[in-house]
Parts: structure tokens; sequence; C-alpha cells
């Protein structure tokens, strides 16, 4: 064989090694490109990552995402308003940039982290994996207030503009909480009693419906809802009403007045017929004015709950006493007439009271 054979041949074997050899490299380059893309999206897919991302997103005030996203991972009824405030609140002058997470899941839990500056807990975020696989974080926010809202049946309500589906119903068909002073509530409006928990501030409440409106109970954080009426009749009664029981603690009216108009088998009237008004000063005027009735709402057609306002001025020669007063009345229809079945007070719904 020639030397040239020779040559040739060893020059073919060199190339084919360099050809093989830049495969490989090629093949090894395409192999570890394809291993972090590979890792890549698997750290993305980690609870940590969305943890980051929620993160980068306080930072970047990217406060739409923050709202959107904390509806599907934990549902509540704040407003964005208040959402994104309470946000700026938890997260207002930590550095965003140096917050640590510890993994605080119990055994049955949630899926927890605890967000740190330092030694010091800013703030605890939930995370949930969604149908594709990625998670998503929000901040678990413990509101400082609760409601009940009692419902008509079929009526819907929204609360800061979102609906209140059946998930938020706590009971069904159940008497109206105004009138559970009564003995016997099964002539109370049956309602379905909303819970409304760890909102940020007072709900915005609205009604579907033609004519429906609400009162807020002014003993508790309940509302209720029914039908708003401007009638001059039921205005009439429960001024009248208000007028009968003012004049009872003064000696101006008596006991079988109030029990006329009254449920008498109820915590109200227990409370009236155990009342000492033996203590007030003989006075020789007495008299109503600024007189008004704020707002009426009939749960059903046989029942109503309203605010009345009015000043009542006592004297006896030089010396008087003016009373700024405030009530809220429930009232059922008995045998035609109407009675009063429940009754708080709440000066501070008259104006005139001086409010410290």
């Amino acid at each position: 064989m020639s030397t040239k054979k020779i040559g040739l041949k060893r020059t073919a074997g060199i190339i084919i090694m360099l050809v093989v050899l830049l495969a490989c490299v090629g093949t090894s380059i395409l192999v570890v490109q394809m291993t972090k893309s590979n890792l890549a999206s698997k750290e993305a897919n980690l609870p940590e990552s969305a943890i980051s991302l929620y993160l980068k997103q306080v930072k970047n005030n990217d406060f739409n995402g923050i709202y959107e996203n904390s509806l599907l991972i934990d549902p509540h009824l704040n407003s964005k308003e208040d959402y994104d405030q309470g946000i700026k609140d938890i997260y207002k002058g930590v550095n965003l940039d140096k917050l640590m997470y510890i993994d605080e899941t119990t055994d049955y839990g949630d899926l927890l982290y605890g967000i740190y500056e330092g030694n010091i807990k800013v703030a605890t975020v939930k995370l949930i994996k969604t149908a594709d696989g990625k998670w998503l974080a929000t901040t678990v926010f413990q509101g400082d207030n609760n409601y009940i809202v009692e419902v008509p049946e079929g009526v819907t309500i929204k609360v800061n503009g979102l609906d209140v589906g059946k998930e938020y119903i706590k009971q069904s068909e159940v008497p109206a909480t105004n009138f559970s002073g009564l003995k016997d509530t099964s002539k109370a409006p049956k309602v379905t009693r909303y819970e409304l928990t760890n909102l940020i501030s007072e709900p915005q409440i609205t009604v579907d419906g033609t004519g429906y409106t609400m009162i807020k109970d002014v003993l508790s954080n309940t509302y209720y809802v029914g039908k708003g009426t401007i009638n001059s009749d039921l205005e009439n009664t429960i001024l009248s009403a208000a007028k009968t029981v003012a004049r009872y603690p003064t000696k101006d009216g008596t006991l079988g007045a109030i029990s006329a108009i009254t449920i008498t088998n109820s915590d109200f009237y227990d409370r009236v017929k155990t009342m000492d008004n033996q203590w007030y000063a003989a006075h020789n005027v007495s008299q109503f004015s600024n007189e008004d009735v704020l707002t009426i709402v009939q749960q059903d057609e046989n029942s109503m709950i309203g605010n009345v306002i009015f000043d009542y001025l006592i004297a006896s020669g030089s010396t008087s006493k003016e009373y700024h007063i405030g009530y809220q009345i429930s009232f059922l229809k008995v045998n035609g007439a109407w009675k009063i079945a429940g009754f708080a007070i709440d000066n501070e719904l008259n104006p005139a009271t001086v409010k410290y």
C-alpha cells in the first residue's frame, strides 16, 4: 500500500473523529440546556418560587394580580380598596429583598409559610396548587370584623360588589334575630342567615330585587334585609309606640299603656314591668320635639323594624332636662294590630346626642 493512501485514510479517520466529537459536544450542550430548562420549569412550580413571585408583586405594587389571586386561594368578601390597603399596611416599612420564609404547615392544615424579617414575623402566606400544577400565594388576613346578614328567602345579596354564595349560609328558614326576645317565635319572619367573617371594614351590602333595603341592628353586627317602606301610617305607629315607652320611666305614662301595644310574652315586656321608675322627680312639663322615623324595613308583610328619634323635655319650674332619644323597635302584626316584639336603645342614632 502506498504512503499516499495511508495518509488519506488517516485524514479521513481524523475527520470522522472530529465529526463524532462535535456531535457529542453538541449533544452534551443540548442535554445541558434541556436539563437547565427542565430544572427551571420544575423550580418555577415549587411553592417557594410562588412566594418569591408573590413578594415581587408586593414590591412592584401589582395589586391587581395580588387581589385576583387572593380570591382564588382564600375566597373572601373584602373590597379591592380595603384589601390593597391591608397588604400595604402589613408590608409597610419591610425590606422585601431580605425576607425569609419558613414552612409552618401543620399535619392536617393548609400549606402555610411564615414570612420573616430577621427574627420578626411579618406575615403568614398560604399557597394552593392550581389545575395546571403551578402554585399561587396569598397573605392570610385575620380581619377584625364579622357580620351576620339576615335575608328573606329567595333574595340574593352582594358584599363589596362580590356575590355572596351558598357557602356563606349559616342557617336557613330560621326566625329573624330581632324577634329572638319572644317566648314564641313561630310568627316571626323566617330568614336565611349569612355569616361574613374576617372583613377588614364594614361591608357594603347591595340587595338584588326591587324595593329591598336593609337596617343594621344597633346592638350587634347584624343586618336585616327587607322591603324598604315609606308609609305614614307605619311611621305614626312607630313614633306613637316610642313615645308611649319613653313616658313610662318619667311617670308620664303607665305600664298598662305599654302592655296594650306590646307582645307581653317577651323579654322586652319583662324588662319594662320590672323597671323601677319611682325615683323620678315630680314635674309639670313633658314634651316631645324633633321627631323622626329614620328607617322602616319590613322582613315580611306582618313584621317591621324601624329606627326612631326624638327629643324629650322634662321641666319643673326653672329646672329642666332634655333627653335626646334613639330607639330601634321591631313589631309583629297580631290580630290586625301592630305590637312591639323587640326593643333596643341607641341614643347615638339621634344627631343631637353628644359623641365623645
